[in-house]
């Protein structure tokens, strides 16, 4: 059997699965700290322990959203009771770019979401193009610098972001050993690490991500201790926002990859309780109507997505199609409508049943509607299997070139997954695209894979 857990922002909700089976759901009110309330979660979730567990996936991008929020919603507290989010961390962003920005102060970032978690910004002059070549010398004591000022003023969260890090890493990895040398406490986040084309997403996300990381550290040493109570050699992983889940080892330096989860879970949670492994859904919460395509139970993602909190990430989400209810009328003849028949129907919350209701009984013949009571995103948690995802450049000379290098990217992406704890020989790419980079002699490879699923046919 396995455990799923969404943290949310009023209730943490818990689902026990035996195959397709829901063998118990539990609730419980996000009051106080996190630890309690998860504390509550498992005292519920122990009473169905029918046979041995075999893992517990904690989906906690609700957490995770709300701590980036702390600091510029002013009305998030009322949204969530009496609970209150895990710290947030101020970002020491350092930029690696062939010339100093115009002017005295170094250039900032269009989301005011990441604006609002940098606390200082430096320059370090150096960076490559897209075919690895260097296009200025990396200036090492300026690294060196940047560590200066983020010690003396209290940062030990540093974000690196070089131009063309995605090809070639070299200067981010120097920085990051000469900040080492003068900060050995810093904590520090490389743009390579997650991937993208633009240098603005990758910086996002690794502002985003070093931003996460006193959260992260809190949920899994959390996590891991409930976890652990459901016995010795039950498994504690977090869900990911590409329908997979990553290991609390994994997920404690790259928290980022949790962000936009729930969309994720609950879409995979919604086929399964439909029985509908291939299927357009749609998700029906009191504010808004969610349509995600599922296949082999895993949602459709891509990357470079904004998704709810603005900024523009190159870690992978799913991709919906998002209609507010302002009215029930009006939104069911926008489902009527959709370009592509919907085949599942789930409710999100109690309001969206009686919606869900009224949008499936015109289509009774040819959609499903959920009525259980479990918890999507819960359920979608402990069906998640270890997974991956490269973003990367790769310069091609010739065809060959480029079936070496996608061969190669595969490789590291099932190794990612295997050493992440898939069952051995369950490793399975699927999705694994090249895409050519203008009229230049490179290509952005997308490699996705996961644990127990069939692979995909390559686009």
């Amino acid at each position: 059997m396995r455990i799923g857990a969404r943290l949310g922002l009023d209730y943490a909700h818990g689902a026990v699965l035996d195959g397709r089976r829901i063998v118990g759901t539990a609730r419980a009110p996000m009051a106080g700290s996190v630890s309690s309330t998860v504390e509550v979660l498992f005292r519920d979730l122990a009473r169905f322990r029918a046979s041995a567990i075999e893992s517990v996936t904690w989906d906690v991008s609700s957490v995770l959203e709300a701590t980036l929020r702390s600091g510029t919603d002013a009305d998030l507290t009322s949204h969530a009771g009496d609970w209150t989010p895990p710290p947030v961390r101020s970002v020491a962003a350092i930029r690696v770019v062939p010339r100093s920005p115009r002017g005295l102060v170094p250039g900032t970032h269009p989301s005011s979401l990441v604006r609002s978690l940098v606390a200082w910004r430096g320059t370090v002059i150096g960076g490559h193009d897209l075919f690895g070549t260097e296009l200025a010398r990396l200036d090492s004591d300026a690294a060196g610098n940047c560590a200066d000022v983020a010690k003396a003023i209290g940062l030990t969260a540093l974000a690196v972001t070089a131009t063309g890090a995605s090809a070639t890493p070299v200067h981010e990895e120097r920085v990051a050993t000469r900040v080492l040398e003068v900060f050995p406490s810093a904590r520090l986040c490389l743009s390579h690490e997650l991937g993208g084309l633009g240098l603005l997403e990758r910086e996002a996300t690794t502002i985003v991500n070093a931003a996460l990381l006193d959260a992260a550290e809190e949920l899994v040493t959390t996590c891991e201790a409930i976890t652990g109570r459901f016995g010795r050699a039950v498994s504690c992983w977090f869900a990911t926002a590409d329908g997979g889940r990553v290991s609390a080892r994994r997920f404690h330096r790259l928290p980022v990859l949790g962000l936009s989860a729930t969309r994720a879970t609950a879409l995979t949670g919604a086929a399964v309780l439909a029985e509908r492994p291939n299927a357009l859904i749609a998700l029906v919460g009191k504010s808004a109507i969610l349509v995600g395509q599922v296949r082999d139970y895993l949602p459709h993602v891509e990357s470079d997505l904004s998704g709810d909190l603005g900024a523009r990430l190159t870690t992978p989400q799913p991709v919906v199609s998002v209609q507010p209810v302002v009215d029930a009328l009006v939104a069911a003849e926008w489902l009527a409508e959709h370009p592509q028949p919907i085949e599942v129907v789930a409710p999100l919350d109690a309001v969206g049943l009686d919606l869900a209701d009224r949008l499936s009984s015109a289509n009774s013949d040819t959609v499903v509607l959920i009525r259980d009571d479990a918890d999507l995103a819960a359920v979608g948690a402990a069906w998640t299997e270890p997974s991956a995802w490269l973003d990367l450049l790769v310069p091609v000379e010739a065809s060959d070139g480029l079936d070496e290098a996608q061969s190669q990217a595969e490789q590291q992406a099932l190794a990612l997954v295997a050493t992440n704890g898939a069952r051995p020989g369950s490793e399975r790419i699927i999705r694994s695209t090249a895409a050519a980079v203008g009229y230049l002699s490179i290509c952005h490879l997308q490699i996705r894979a996961s644990s127990g699923t069939e692979p995909e046919v390559k686009p």
